[in-house]
């Protein structure tokens, strides 16, 4: 067995493990069983309520991704390897010398929604209890700080008040910049089940893009960017017009509503500039007014902008407005991104929040937290938040920084100002279960940490629903809980008495004592309270069962859905509600040669790829980042369909492909966040997003890019496929895919095919490994630009593939999909033909389209082609999107193009 194989926690041996799934806010359960001595099998837990054992594609191929390739062994100090006590005495050390020389605020934690509670829990309570400063932040605080912030200005509390229950019993569904389809599929697939059983639910999507979500849709309202908060204020000026709104009821449980009003109204003129006939505002008015159950489900489109808070506020006034809330199948619904943001949220990792729902201007809350954690050193400011947090690095104020678990030098805009800020900071610690990344080359302290598999402690989902994670590998070298690293840190920075935890019960259960403190001079009650778990045994902590908060009771716990201001009492100190009176901001107008670049995520992968980048299953979908362009744009600029195209602006530019779609809106481009130069030379997306933020809750603006769009003369195109990863970028253009057995690479070049050809095939035998016995099948055919040869060793393997290089002037002239299984289907001399045929577009349609049962793309084209022109006409006969059911949204989104291309020739 390779010394990087994973082994197997010898409990599983005897029984299956139940853990949740790492990926998106959904939270799914996973039953996890022994397969092999190096390999286990995944399937979804039916008994876990947000699933019901159901997964999505990156759930179903979770086994794919654990291996231990990339891991760090040991902890590292300035590229050499230490002990774990020489590098907890080293950080220690400087961390109290900087204290001590610089003050308490030259210090900041960088955190992660990839944490668990437990881990996120310590983080915190070290920060801000001990080293007293409120310099602690997550990465959620780009994804859902927006939603927090309108959460607290309207409820008193961050609070989502809705449960996948009241999605599923809802009369109208409104998704409001949430791309549910793709970032939280399993929800999406048992919205469409629901449909199914109930063809009168209503379903209303609200994007600029025509995405997945589409195919439920009853309306598309393709709102130009920045609409959102125009179109939610019209809406409230309609509820009041029409006389949906009982004042005198809604003056008994809210404040604000006449200001809000009045604000909205002067947006109310506004709604013929957000791209939406009134036809299309009317039926949108409608479906909500006239249905009593009405559930907006809202994320990273509302969340991502300028005035992010504000467009969440906006939502939640309809809905106070309305009545529209605090009853089954009503609400609005924030869907969070990670697996634990919202774990995050309760322990107070945002650098805004103080502790478990406790805010920094309530000064008795914070007493009674000083008296709780035994410290005299309680932080009495908020921190820093992400970009404010890496500019202050950047202007040396803050001179020690501990990353966990992230990765900044993708996920934050304007990425060059990040790298510059940690080159000049003093100290960077990360702390991370791979030995490189983009941010890692910056550190001068790495620190191994366990990964999914190895760690214990909980999670929180969209719904606020608790959920274990249980280890079921063995921890790989020297990695570490990441609880127990902090915590260890922590002793040798004199805090040992309060940090003397000996397991992740031992955290939990403090965290959950914390959240029932009380104080009767408190500015506010919370609503976070789960302390009927405060005297939890450590087999009640591994018997866990998924639940929901508040669980203020012992004697009284419940499961499933903890209904929330069904009573219409909010946790400001009056009890009531506040409406919030928000404003659409004037924008400048786009320049003639500008673009609006959005950004997001692809259905297949997540965040930066350090987990579902191993699965060549997950990779074969999209094998390279896409800037979606529509066809008008695409005709100007004179660019056709996979040309490579330069995208730029003042803080950086790029050369990506174009994916040419009427999907997108014109003057609009969208690309996928996935990519960074541990795969890309040409790095993130990320490097075009100025770092603009929320004025309310410091999140980034990452939808709303201006950029400029120029093609590229590209002369050559290539796939490189090697059983190594290559160390240096060969071309103008490289991109790194990950595919069963070894790496696949998209290469662009300026050098003529067969300079280019001749440059890979050096390269490949100079550094493949070639022998003298090697076979090499070749079928160039200069005249036509295209060359290609194949590596087969020989011997007692023989016929086996070893590397491939094919070169042609276009993208379209190579087989690009189907080679993410070369190592595998290469092994019969009929496929290793297949490779070097000059036919690469038959060889091209045999790329898998559903990934769950392997049916291949062609099937699908050719029940479109034949006339069976319904979706469900192409399941029955095709197959496709009867497994995981990932894939019918894709069907869907085929068939909304061919019907766009007809409209364009009719």
């Amino acid at each position: 067995m390779s010394e990087l194989a994973i082994e197997i926690n010898p409990q599983l041996n005897k029984e299956k493990v139940k853990t949740t799934c790492p990926y998106c806010g959904v939270g799914c359960g996973v039953v996890v069983s022994k397969k092999d001595q190096a390999h286990v099998d995944i399937q979804g837990d039916k008994q876990h309520p947000a699933n019901l054992g159901s997964l999505c594609i990156k759930g179903k191929n979770l086994a794919e991704t654990l291996d231990n390739n990339n891991r760090l062994k040991t902890p590292v100090i300035n590229g050499e390897p230490q002990s774990w006590s020489r590098a907890l005495d080293y950080v220690a050390s400087k961390f109290n010398q900087t204290i001590e020389q610089e003050g308490k605020d030259a210090i900041a934690f960088y955190v992660s929604g990839q944490l668990l509670t437990e881990d996120y829990y310590v983080a915190n309570k070290l920060m801000k209890g001990f080293i007293g400063s409120g310099n602690i932040d997550t990465n959620s605080r780009l994804c859902m700080s927006s939603a927090v912030a309108a959460h607290k200005r309207a409820f008193g509390e961050d609070i989502v008040p809705t449960s996948y229950a009241d999605l599923l019993n809802a009369e109208v569904v409104i998704l409001a910049g949430s791309n549910l389809a793709w970032c939280h599929p399993i929800l999406f697939r048992r919205l469409r089940e629901e449909k199914q059983r109930r063809p009168e639910l209503k379903i209303i999507v609200i994007d600029p893009r025509v995405t997945a979500c589409v195919e439920l849709a009853d309306l598309h309202l393709k709102i130009k960017p920045q609409g959102d908060l125009i179109l939610f204020n019209g809406l409230l000026t309609y509820l009041t017009e029409q006389g949906y709104i009982d004042f005198e009821q809604v003056s008994h449980t809210t404040s604000g509503l006449i200001e809000a009003l009045a604000s909205a109204k002067l947006d109310n003129e506004k709604l013929a500039d957000i791209g939406l006939s009134q036809q299309q505002l009317q039926a949108f008015f409608q479906y909500f007014t006239q249905h009593d159950k009405v559930v907006t489900v809202f994320s990273q489109g509302i969340n991502q902008a300028s005035q992010g808070s504000d467009q969440g506020n906006a939502i939640i006034n309809c809905h106070l407005a309305s009545n529209k809330i605090g009853r089954l199948g009503c609400g609005p619904f924030s869907m969070t991104g990670q697996p634990n943001a919202m774990g995050g949220r309760e322990v107070g990792a945002l650098a805004n929040t103080l502790a478990s729902h406790i805010e920094f201007d309530d000064n008795a809350m914070a007493a009674e937290l000083a008296k709780f954690w035994q410290t005299e050193n309680l932080a009495t400011e908020a921190g820093l938040k992400a970009v404010e947090l890496f500019e202050a690095i950047e202007q040396g104020k803050v001179k020690a920084l501990w990353i966990m678990a992230t990765n900044p030098v993708v996920s934050l805009p304007d990425h060059h100002k990040v790298k510059q800020a940690l080159k000049k900071c003093p100290l960077v610690v990360v702390s991370d279960c791979v030995a490189s990344n983009d941010t890692l080359e910056f550190a001068d302290v790495i620190l191994p940490a366990q990964t999914w598999g190895e760690k214990s402690g909980t999670v929180t989902n969209s719904e606020r629903r608790i959920s274990r994670q249980r280890p079921f590998l063995q921890p790989f070298a020297q990695a570490k809980a990441d609880w127990w690293i902090i915590s260890e840190l922590a002793k040798r920075m004199g805090f040992a008495k309060q940090f003397n935890y000996q397991s992740a019960k031992d955290i939990f259960v403090e965290h959950a004592a914390l959240s029932g403190i009380s104080s009767s001079k408190a500015t506010r009650a919370r609503a976070f309270n789960i302390s009927a778990y405060q005297n939890l045994t450590e087999q009640q902590y591994q018997q866990w069962l998924p639940m929901q908060w508040p669980q203020a009771n012992a004697k009284q716990i419940r499961l499933s859905d903890q209904s929330i201001f069904s009573q219409q009492h909010y946790f400001h100190q009056d009890g009531k509600a506040r409406f919030i009176a928000v404003q659409a901001e004037a924008t400048d107008a786009l320049l003639d040669d500008e673009f609006i670049l959005n950004t997001g995520r692809n259905r297949d992968q997540w965040h930066t790829q350090t987990r579902s980048g191993k699965s060549a299953t997950l990779t074969n979908r999209h094998a390279e980042p896409e800037l979606s362009i529509h066809p008008n744009d695409a005709k100007a600029l004179q660019i056709h369909q996979g040309s490579i195209i330069l995208v730029e602006n003042s803080l950086g530019k790029l050369l990506v492909r174009v994916k040419i779609t009427a999907q997108q809106r014109a003057k609009e481009v969208f690309m996928p966040i996935h990519w960074s130069y541990s795969n890309n030379n040409q790095g993130s997306v990320s490097q075009l997003v100025v770092a603009k933020v929320d004025r309310i809750s410091g999140q980034p603006a990452f939808k709303h890019a201006r950029v400029k769009l120029t093609p590229v003369a590209i002369r050559s195109e290539a796939m490189l496929v090697v059983n190594k990863p290559l160390p240096n970028a060969l071309a103008n253009y490289q991109v790194e895919q990950k595919i069963s057995g070894g790496y696949c690479y998209h290469i662009a070049s300026k050098e003529a095919p067969q300079a280019l050809y001749n440059k890979l095939c050096d390269y490949v035998q100079s550094h493949e490994s070639i022998q003298a016995t090697t076979t090499c099948l070749n079928a160039s055919e200069p005249r036509k630009q295209y060359f290609r040869r194949t590596y087969l060793t020989e011997g007692l393997t023989e016929g086996k593939m070893q590397a491939a290089v094919l070169v042609g002037q276009k993208k379209h002239d190579l087989p690009h999909g189907w080679l993410s299984q070369f190592y595998q289907q290469a092994e019969q001399a009929s496929a290793q033909r297949n490779i070097i045929s000059s036919n690469s577009q038959a060889v091209q349609a045999k790329k898998t389209f559903c990934q769950c049962l392997n049916i291949a793309k062609e099937d699908i084209h050719q029940a479109i082609d034949s006339g069976e022109l319904t979706l469900s006409d192409i399941r029955s006969k095709t197959g496709a999107g009867n497994g995981c059911g990932s894939c019918i949204g894709d069907i869907a989104l085929l068939l909304n193009n061919r019907s766009e291309k007809f409209k364009e020739v009719s």
